[in-house]
């Protein structure tokens, strides 16, 4: 990686003679210049700067703004924040990887295969009860609802205890149902 300088001259790409038209009354020079921060063709950090971390953003642009004689400094401290976060990136990958790569030989090997599936297994029916256990509780919760909602405007005079019998074992059977339920997943 070159942190000072991307322009090459050995590089037939960069040697080529400039053809813009921003460049027509300029002395010839090769198109390469342009990429290079320590030249006076240098089409200046713009582009190198948008692409940067939006945290190393704001103080570059500051550093060029306060002292536009640092800007090639400032260029290569970017570049090389981003060289260092792209290997940062690299090493998370290649961590991920051995960790993937090693929880499929830990399944291989017989031992620790019947370990991992027993402790799966076990989570699993963990997950299953405790589901059970919330659904069963709702449907506790649902027939407490259920009475008081019978019981919100206060006993009335022509309601008899037949009726509330009858409205209660309603109310029941249906919290019995939906806790049956629940536990037959």
């Amino acid at each position: 990686m070159t942190t000072t300088n991307r322009y090459d001259a050995g590089n037939p790409n960069h040697s080529m003679t400039c053809t813009r038209t921003a460049c027509a009354g300029r002395p010839a020079h090769p198109a390469g210049r342009h990429l290079d921060q320590r030249s006076e063709f240098y089409d200046g950090p713009d582009t190198q700067f948008q692409a940067a971390s939006m945290y190393v953003r704001p103080s570059a642009w500051k550093i060029v703004r306060t002292a536009p004689e640092l800007t090639p400094e400032a260029v290569d401290l970017v570049t090389y924040i981003g060289f260092l976060e792209d290997q940062a990136t690299a090493a998370r990958v290649d961590r991920d990887r051995g960790i993937r790569e090693a929880s499929e030989r830990a399944l291989d090997c017989q031992a620790h295969g019947e370990v991992i599936s027993g402790l799966e297994a076990q989570v699993t029916a963990f997950d299953k009860s405790a589901r059970s256990s919330e659904a069963g509780r709702l449907a506790a919760l649902g027939f407490l609802f259920a009475v008081d909602q019978l019981l919100d405007g206060g006993v009335r005079p022509d309601v008899t205890v037949a009726q509330l019998v009858t409205a209660l074992k309603a109310a029941s059977k249906k919290a019995h149902a939906a806790h049956d339920r629940a536990w037959k997943r």
